[in-house]
């Protein structure tokens, strides 16, 4: 029986200049799925048929036409099958299908249901499937050259593919999970307040304020996992060169900030910032599996210097609502989180099972007798 080994070894490999090409149609897709959020939360007009639509179906559409002509290239060659579909693309053509599903699903549940709006419209199911359709196409090239057995040093330039991959994928996330993204939300700036005729309620000042800074909280610990376990996993498979973090982090905070027309001032520029100061890091401490120490340092360290920069930036321009407790604690807390996520991409190793089992141990078990002379 031909085990999954045995068929990527005979399928066809994308070269980088056919993955430069997915990934750049994916980039219009996503981009497009930022316009159309950046049109839904500045009451643009709402239809299904609009131009915001239309930008992020025409990405797709091109996505869709090339993987697909990738696959009518190698069948001229008479393959077949799977022998036809390019390593790391067949969940892509998957997506292909659920993307396409998702679309006419999303015209008929507008047609019935009508246009969503605000939180219903990234939780609609016709939406995330969409989603889900998209995640599959845009990480295609991301899997093609994870599974390509070149350098694991690669250049800028011969991994961007890959690493502009990653950045679609994590952005895509941060787009379903805007909710919590510290540059869609004022909650760092100021301690709200109720006036209910011209009294203030104390009893609703204190329970509002705290909502407004634990949604803070949970948006800085969200958006580090969406940042930082993409950058592990990359650090798992290749020794990134300069500039892979700053692409990732600001490129997710840049598109994050736009759809509110950058109301939160130049905060995200903290993506660009932690970003360099991430691969900075990277330079100096040389995370790999083989290092899990450098890998443990690297995720506490990284976020730290994200948030620091952005809680810096804030204070300049708008000025920190937080006390020094709370801002400065969520940013230890989101050091915290990547270290936990840390030891999923990097796990202690097993023990050796060719050690004895039934040797001494602590606090009871068997331990071994020597032989009698």
């Amino acid at each position: 029986m031909r085990t999954p080994e045995d068929l990527n070894r005979t399928r066809p490999r994308s070269a980088r200049r056919d993955d430069l090409l997915t990934v750049l149609f994916a980039a219009w897709l996503v981009i497009g799925v930022f316009v159309d959020g950046w049109a839904h939360n500045n009451d643009k007009p709402e239809s299904f048929f609009t131009p915001w639509h239309g930008l992020f179906y025409s990405g797709f559409a091109a996505c869709a036409a090339w993987m697909c002509w990738q696959v009518l290239r190698h069948q001229r060659t008479g393959a077949r099958g799977l022998a036809a579909v390019p390593v790391g693309y067949g969940l892509g053509l998957v997506g292909v299908g659920i993307f396409a599903v998702g679309g006419v699903g999303d015209l008929v549940w507008h047609e019935i249901f009508g246009i969503e709006v605000d939180l219903e419209a990234l939780l609609s199911p016709s939406h995330l499937t969409l989603f889900a359709g998209g995640l599959l196409v845009v990480t295609s090239p991301l899997r093609a050259a994870w599974a390509e057995p070149s350098s694991a040093s690669p250049t800028f330039g011969q991994l961007f593919p890959a690493l502009l991959s990653a950045t679609l994928t994590a952005a895509q996330v941060a787009f379903f999970l805007m909710q919590y993204s510290p540059w869609l939300t004022s909650a760092h700036q100021h301690a709200p307040y109720m006036v209910i005729g011209e009294q203030v309620d104390p009893r609703f000042t204190d329970w509002l304020v705290e909502e407004v800074q634990l949604e803070g909280l949970a948006a800085i610990l969200i958006t580090t996992l969406v940042l930082m376990v993409p950058a592990l996993l990359l650090l798992r498979r290749w020794h990134l060169p300069f500039g892979s973090l700053t692409l990732l982090f600001g490129s997710v905070a840049t598109l994050s900030a736009a759809i509110e027309s950058f109301d939160t001032g130049s905060t995200f520029l903290a993506g660009v910032v932690g970003g360099l100061a991430a691969d900075v890091l990277v330079r100096c401490l040389r995370p790999s599996p083989q290092r899990p120490g450098a890998v443990r340092l690297f995720a506490f360290a990284a976020p730290v210097g994200l948030w620091l920069s952005f809680f810096a930036l804030l204070g300049l321009e708008f000025g920190v609502g937080w006390s020094v407790e709370l801002w400065a604690g969520a940013t230890v807390m989101a050091g915290l989180a990547a270290v936990g996520a840390s030891f999923i991409t990097a796990p202690p190793p097993l023990p050796d099972p060719g050690l004895d089992s039934a040797g001494p141990r602590y606090g009871g078990g068997r331990a071994r007798v020597p032989a009698r002379p």
